[in-house]
């Protein structure tokens, strides 16, 4: 069963310091992490005029639970865990997701 990391990024304070960091400093070592699949970050937008909670969502999808710890666990990840705290200062909240066969069909 595939599981995925997903961050939930604040609005930063300086949002083109906070995209310039992502791109060329956290995303290279996220990329790093063994087993990974996907990478995927997507720019979040409020609704109806209303500015988003969230500035930015980035979802890293693994075959399994066991290899998104094995990610965690290894070099890059503690290295990752190290580098959010020099960038996200205006928070950051991250879950992990197993994947299941979908929960709405009848």
């Amino acid at each position: 069963m595939a599981a995925r990391l997903i961050a939930l990024f604040r609005p930063p304070d300086d949002p083109a310091a906070f995209d310039a960091h992502y791109r060329d400093v956290h995303a290279p070592i996220v990329r790093r992490y063994p087993g990974l699949r996907d990478l995927r970050v997507t720019r979040t937008d409020g609704v109806a005029g209303r500015p988003a909670d969230i500035y930015l969502l980035a979802e890293m999808t693994f075959d399994s639970r066991a290899d998104l710890d094995a990610a965690l666990a290894s070099e890059p990840g503690r290295e990752s865990g190290r580098d959010l705290r020099t960038f996200a200062q205006a928070g950051v909240t991250l879950l992990v997701a197993d994947d299941e066969a979908p929960f709405l069909e009848r």
